[in-house]
């Protein structure tokens, strides 16, 4: 073969490979989510192994969950590099698709999910529930209410993680929805003046009642589940049930906008909103609850909009830190 013909064939060798779609490139997509790691590997898993797509899975730390990713779309905004976000929580991912940076796709997996835990504008849906109850020590005082953590019996032997972290942000502002901002500020009033710990997140505040550092503390129902797997001694109560219900979380899906890889996007938003995540979800016990039929659960939910708590959530975290931490 002339060398000149042999170059030329070279050449248009490196080229088809190089062409977008040519060649033997894996498919993948990006996600950005604050489940925690472990929950979100095994779901990621199954569904590499039944798509053949390549998911990038990028998680958030302990301290900054949901606040750290949310952020980070944010800042990517003109050049995106999540296609998909899967928050722990409903909150920001509200705020992320009201400023704009989730795109509205409307998945055939949220058709039976209720109106309440989805965006009307198919920005995002919900699947899975979590709770945010109070992690007690066996054999300790009876809590059946979030004020009972301003008995003077525990003072200085109650927790929560700081609002800034998770979801204790939303539960910050959907009690500022609930209450009102008077009442709510006098209960953050309280809880400071019963001494109460500000730790680096839900999980920490776990473990601290589970290893007898503290008493009692505000977390959520995956916290406790994890910290008993451990042999931790901790139980979990459903805060509030006779009265004004416990807060609800949905882990929360949307597609981002400007998605560089919006087809295989939508491949992963329709299995993370599908009922079999949600069976595994609770099989791990993530979730302690369908979103699908929480009334089986026999669990009173909080009855705050939880739009109103997002748009209430950066106000009401900055007075409500400010109050616990002494400087209000």
């Amino acid at each position: 073969m002339p060398l000149h013909s042999f170059w030329l064939l070279a050449s248009g060798f490196w080229l088809f490979t190089l062409l977008p779609g040519c060649g033997d490139a894996t498919p993948e997509v990006v996600l950005y989510t604050s489940v925690d790691q472990p929950y979100a590997a095994a779901v990621v898993k199954d569904f590499e192994q039944k798509t053949g797509i390549k998911v990038v899975l990028v998680t958030d730390a302990e301290a900054t969950k949901s606040v750290g990713l949310a952020e980070r779309v944010r800042a990517e905004r003109n050049n995106p590099r999540a296609d998909v976000f899967w928050g722990n929580e409903p909150f920001h991912t509200i705020n992320l698709a009201g400023d704009g940076f989730l795109q509205p796709y409307e998945s055939p997996s949220a058709n039976d999910v209720p109106a309440q835990l989805k965006d009307p504008q198919h920005r995002w849906a919900g699947n899975g529930l979590r709770a945010r109850v109070i992690g007690v020590s066996p054999g300790g005082p009876t809590l059946d209410s979030v004020y009972d953590l301003r008995d003077p019996s525990l003072k200085d032997r109650i927790a929560m993680a700081r609002p800034s972290a998770g979801t204790t942000g939303g539960h910050v502002a959907a009690l500022y929805v609930l209450w009102g901002d008077d009442v709510a500020r006098k209960y953050f009033r309280e809880l400071r003046a019963n001494g109460v710990k500000l730790l680096g997140g839900n999980s920490v505040v776990a473990q601290s009642v589970a290893d007898g550092t503290v008493s009692a503390g505000l977390t959520d129902n995956d916290d406790v589940a994890a910290a008993q797997a451990n042999g931790g001694k901790i139980e979990a109560v459903l805060p509030d049930q006779p009265a004004f219900g416990t807060l609800m979380i949905p882990t929360t899906i949307g597609l981002v906008t400007g998605a560089k890889h919006p087809d295989a996007g939508k491949q992963l938003v329709d299995y993370l909103l599908s009922p079999e995540v949600e069976r595994k979800l609770l099989e791990q016990k993530f979730v302690g609850w369908s979103v699908r039929d929480v009334a089986a659960g026999k669990v009173r939910a909080m009855d705050v909009d939880l739009r109103e708590v997002a748009k209430q959530m950066p106000r009401a975290v900055r007075e409500a830190t400010a109050i616990l931490e002494g400087r209000e």
